[in-house]
């Protein structure tokens, strides 16, 4: 039987967010980071097994899940800026054990260097930075970006949420029914004609105009003073 979950919501820089605990509040606190395209909820196995032991503290990022969707577009930089507020609400002094998947890992591992001070512990899975990229395939990206506002990639529809629990077996081949099942009612959200929409903002599936400066993480990566 899953652990219940409570839901809160905050106003972070103009944007409504959703933060999903579980747990008792007086416990030592945990920050569960999603990647991109998913959700708070799906650390709710985790929560399963950890909750009797920490308080468990999962936003949905910025256009994703049941936060509010950013009309300017999304930026890195805003991520750390929402986790930075995030951990000033849920833990404003000292350091913070930190746990994230994807590019929540990616967020994790750059504010850890960005404020050393501010993590205790760091845990990324999956979310170690992504390759060098090419400065000369700029233009490209910028004409593939501005050709993708004039014309936005449409979001898919799914029939119902069997058909996004199977997508979700899919890419998980060993997710079982049931959790498949759980998971999709969080990932998706029914429209009014019935289909199934992923509850994320569409404008993610955009390319990024900004190419990513491995360097630049790095320099981050070298002031992590946190056990990783």
């Amino acid at each position: 039987m899953a652990r219940p979950a409570t839901s809160h919501f905050h106003d972070l820089h103009g944007v409504r967010c959703h933060v999903r605990t579980w747990g008792d509040p007086h416990r030592p606190p945990l920050f569960l980071l999603h990647g991109w395209m998913d959700v708070s909820a799906s650390w709710q196995f985790l929560a399963d097994v950890l909750a009797d032991t920490r308080y468990l503290i999962a936003p949905d990022w910025r256009g994703f899940g049941q936060s509010g969707h950013a009309p300017g577009g999304y930026w890195f930089p805003d991520y750390l800026r929402d986790l930075d507020a995030l951990l000033d609400l849920y833990q404003p002094d000292g350091g913070a054990d930190l746990v994230g998947h994807s590019m929540g890992g990616n967020i994790a591992c750059l504010y850890a260097g960005t404020r050393p001070a501010r993590v205790a512990h760091l845990v990324t899975v999956e979310g170690f930075g992504m390759p060098r990229e090419d400065p000369a395939g700029a233009p490209e990206r910028y004409a593939r970006w501005l050709d993708q506002l004039r014309d936005p990639p449409p979001a898919r529809p799914y029939p119902d949420f069997a058909a996004l629990a199977r997508r979700l077996r899919i890419s998980n081949p060993r997710l079982d029914p049931q959790r498949a099942g759980f998971l999709a009612r969080h990932w998706g959200a029914q429209d009014d004609t019935g289909a199934v929409r992923l509850r994320a903002d569409p404008a993610h599936r955009r390319v990024n105009p900004v190419l990513y400066r491995l360097d630049e993480a790095m320099a981050c990566w070298r002031r992590i003073t946190a056990p990783v």
